[in-house]
């Protein structure tokens, strides 16, 4: 006798068998045990998931000789012929090979005559999103009202290709993917029925590469152990699917972390010696970052994980999580970009380098790209764009006020664009005013919340060794216990006497420097404004052409004709 593939050769018969179906299943037992029968059912889910296998479930349930049933004897002729694909009263109809419209009149031509041997006449048509629009009309007349002898069963990959239409006379099942731990139980109970030698890695191997299809696991494990001469091995699934050792991408992505080059360089070659499949390895990396950022965020292992937990441990301790969610991007931008590059090699690699590349907060950065002086960044602000029409005349009237912006432009504090790495200057107590709190601001150290309660904060008093501190309104939601710990911390480290500093809230404080850097950008603002509507060609502009100057908010202002 030929083989048989192992996916038809354990075929589920009956509900019971079905694997993660759950939901799907006792709904239709359910429905079959208290005779509440709709005339047409429609399953959808991703390929492999058990769509037509369900369907051909339905059709015993429905023609089991022993009566209608949610637990199919499986041993009766009409059992029996519905599970060896001969049952004449099941009509599988492949909706791909059958998209015409006379191909529907066609096979809807015998509804009307009763069933030959069973109790119900079943149309089982696959892949129905495959039929065109004139083969849906001819067949929603019949699908709405069929006679009682007739059940359709619909099977669909794509249910939105489907018009409402259809849908809304239907029963719909959508048949969930099957998760890693599911598919692994079921290949394992297979092989160990068939007495196979396996290591169970291999499997979840197996069971991972499947990417939520029994059908393809099953496929797979097929494969395997023809490659594996009868036996299911971790080395040689591993060659099968070209996948990597784990530590393997493990060492790729701490290097990567580290800044290391040289240690990446050698990773790169010794991964090219072996062949991978790249696109598979990327999927790797986009594994073992997910769980390091579940690990960093919520302190949670997945479950079935193929890193344990001490490497997870160890890559967590040497980056943070944004950089985390930043690889993660870079990997699965990095899928899509492999099959646009010459080569898999070479989308691989410059996904590789993109990782080491870019670095959130890095000052190793700062060498290889400058940033924009706050002078710069002060004059884009407010600088006003002027769509250039050709005329000589305009573009000299818009480097005029260009020219005046920038004679305008005040540079705001360092502090606002970077942080130094250890304070600078050391203050007594009696040198910490008001009159010098920008100076003291500009020399802690100090982000995020902390910084801002700085900005928005006025000096009160600062007698006998206590530091008040007024803070606005506007700052108010920053004064959480860390930032507050923070900003005093900071201050007593740029002090050469002991200090207490104590914070309190105000509604309203005039004086802070957050007040006084958007004062002065709104008066360069309103001064550039003006220059802009007393610009020549601007009046001209808005003399002829009803021109408008509209200004925009887009992180900090500025005009634009």
């Amino acid at each position: 006798m030929s083989y048989q593939a192992l996916a038809r050769q354990y075929r589920p018969q009956n509900f019971k068998e079905l694997v993660g179906q759950e939901h799907v299943s006792q709904a239709l037992i359910n429905g079959l045990e208290q005779d509440r029968i709709h005339h047409a059912f429609l399953f959808t889910g991703t390929r492999g998931v058990g769509k037509t296998t369900v369907a051909r479930i339905l059709a015993k349930a429905l023609n089991c000789e022993t009566g209608v049933t949610g637990s199919p004897c499986g041993v009766c002729g009409a059992c029996m012929e519905i599970s060896e694909g001969r049952f004449v009263d099941l009509i599988e109809v492949d909706a791909a090979s059958r998209t015409g419209v006379d191909d529907t009149r066609e096979l809807l031509e015998n509804v009307q005559y009763a069933p030959t041997k069973g109790r119900y006449k079943i149309y089982l048509i696959d892949e129905v999103h495959m039929f065109s629009n004139s083969s849906f009309n001819a067949l929603l007349k019949t699908l709405e009202e069929p006679p009682p002898h007739v059940k359709f069963l619909l099977a669909t990959t794509e249910p939105k290709k489907l018009p409402v239409t259809v849908l809304s006379r239907c029963l719909q099942f959508n048949l969930k993917r099957l998760n890693l731990i599911q598919i692994k139980d079921h290949l394992i109970k297979l092989l160990n029925f068939q007495q196979a030698e396996f290591d169970e890695s291999a499997v979840e191997l197996i069971a991972r590469a499947a990417d939520g299809s029994m059908r393809d696991g099953l496929s797979l494990l097929d494969q395997s152990l023809a490659f594996g001469a009868g036996k299911v091995l971790d080395n040689e699934v591993k060659l099968m699917l070209g996948t990597m050792d784990k530590d393997r991408v493990v060492g790729l992505l701490d290097s990567i972390i580290v800044n290391n080059a040289e240690e990446l360089t050698n990773q790169l070659q010794q991964i090219y010696v072996m062949s991978p499949d790249y696109s598979r390895f990327l999927d790797e990396m986009a594994y073992l970052v997910h769980e390091v950022s579940l690990f960093q965020i919520l302190n949670k292992n997945v479950e079935g994980s193929q890193f344990d937990r001490a490497t997870i441990a160890n890559l967590v301790a040497k980056t943070t999580p944004e950089q985390i969610q930043l690889y993660y991007q870079i990997i699965i931008k990095g899928q899509s970009d492999i099959n646009l590059a010459p080569d898999s090699k070479t989308g691989f690699e410059m996904t590789i380098i993109r990782l080491f590349a870019f670095k959130i907060g890095n000052p190793n950065n700062a060498n290889k790209t400058q940033p924009v002086s706050t002078e710069n960044k002060q004059i884009h602000s407010s600088r006003p764009f002027i769509q250039n029409t050709g005329n000589s005349q305009a573009q000299n009237n818009v480097n005029q006020v260009e020219n005046h912006t920038q004679q305008k432009a005040i540079k705001p504090p360092v502090t606002e664009y970077s942080q130094p790495s250890a304070p600078t200057t050391k203050y007594t107590l009696a040198e910490i005013t008001e009159q010098n709190w920008h100076t003291v601001y500009s020399d802690l150290l100090l982000k995020g919340t902390a910084r801002e309660l700085a900005r928005n904060a006025h000096i009160v008093s600062n007698t006998d060794g206590v530091l008040v501190l007024a803070i606005d309104k506007q700052a108010h939601a920053f004064m959480t216990d860390n930032a507050q710990k923070l900003l005093c911390t900071a201050l007593e480290n740029i002090t050469t006497e002991q200090i207490s500093v104590k914070l309190v809230e105000e509604m309203q404080v005039e004086r802070t420097i957050a007040k006084t850097e958007q004062s002065i950008q709104d008066e360069s603002i309103r001064e550039t404004k003006q220059q802009v509507n007393q610009n020549p060609f601007v009046k001209h502009m808005q003399e002829n052409f009803d021109a408008e100057v509209i200004q925009i908010k887009q992180g900090q202002n500025f005009l634009e004709v």
